[in-house]
């Protein structure tokens, strides 16, 4: 078993130690084989010296591949891929993930038929509930009825939410339309049929995005959840959130203009929508700031760039 794991880090510092600890305890506790291999790269997109510091502590298990700029996740990523070998199983996951102790035992007895592009694991937050990781493809509802949006929050088991959230506690492996970059499990020779990351995204639905063209090659995108990781979710978005928010809804609309019908007044639709969406969330945000700055202090854990 040959293993490659790209994480994309910047301003991570407080995440490096339960990423690292987590993938190092995991792939002792597997079964030995002949020919085993682990590769764990830190794509780092120019982060603070106490960030880079940390990684550099955990040579030589990590591997650090600096960038001389933040260019962004899919960048990152692709950075990270650029350096996989046939052969490999590459996962492509974030640095405040941390993986289940049987992760690479369970993905050691996975087959991988030659249109399955990529495996999703059950991804535990926090606070112990299932992450919505597995979705149908964005759609002018998913604004209504996204992970995050208030009518799937009130009616988490309505039917309209359970067909665009398909990550349900207790539900077996199923295939999905697209799995969250969280973490991204397939073959190198998957990687390379499908291409790299879109660099357009600066963040957020590359992810979407790289599985829409996947499925547009008749390759299969699956939820597995007999693989577990746990995500600490917060996130390095939380030093810049309105910058975050923006390109959240710039990136939602490359997604649009990339994959959805056009015309005058879908377009229209999206862009008002989006456009709202926007300036609730950076008022939301303002509120939260005013709020902590009345004596509550920011918590911040260290996701993806």
């Amino acid at each position: 078993m040959r293993i490659r794991v790209i994480s994309v880090t910047y301003r991570a510092a407080d995440a490096i130690a339960g990423w690292a600890d987590a993938l190092e305890s995991a792939w002792q506790a597997r079964v030995p084989a002949h020919g085993d291999r682990l590769v764990v790269l830190a794509v780092d997109n120019a982060s603070p010296e106490d960030t880079v510091q940390l990684l550099r502590a955990r040579e030589p298990f990590v591997t650090l591949l600096a960038q001389l700029e933040n260019r962004g996740f899919a960048a990152g990523c692709n950075a990270g891929l650029r350096t996989a070998e046939p052969g490999e199983i590459v996962i492509v996951m974030n640095p405040d993930v941390e993986v289940a102790e049987d992760f690479f035992a369970v993905l050691g007895t996975l087959d991988w038929p030659p249109e399955l592009a990529l495996r999703g694991p059950c991804v535990i937050g926090r606070e112990g509930a299932v992450e919505q990781s597995a979705r149908a493809f964005p759609s002018l509802l998913t604004g209504l009825l996204g992970r995050t949006s208030v009518l799937a929050r009130l009616f988490p088991d309505s039917a309209p939410v359970r067909r665009q959230l398909l990550a349900r506690p207790g539900s077996g492996a199923a295939d999905v339309d697209w799995i969250s970059g969280v973490c991204m499990v397939g073959p190198y020779a998957r990687w390379v049929a499908v291409g790299p990351f879109d660099e357009g995204y600066f963040m957020y639905w590359e992810d979407a995005d790289w599985c829409r063209r996947a499925h547009d090659r008749g390759l299969r995108i699956r939820y597995d959840p007999a693989l577990r990781v746990r995500h600490h979710q917060g996130s390095s978005s939380a030093y810049r959130p309105l910058a975050t928010i923006l390109a959240f809804h710039f990136s939602a609309w490359r997604y649009h203009r990339s994959h959805a019908e056009t015309g005058l007044a879908v377009d229209g639709t999206a862009a008002v929508g989006l456009a709202l969406r926007a300036v609730f969330k950076i008022a939301a945000s303002l509120a939260n700031r005013v709020r902590r700055g009345g004596g509550g202090r920011s918590r911040r854990r260290s996701r993806r760039s």
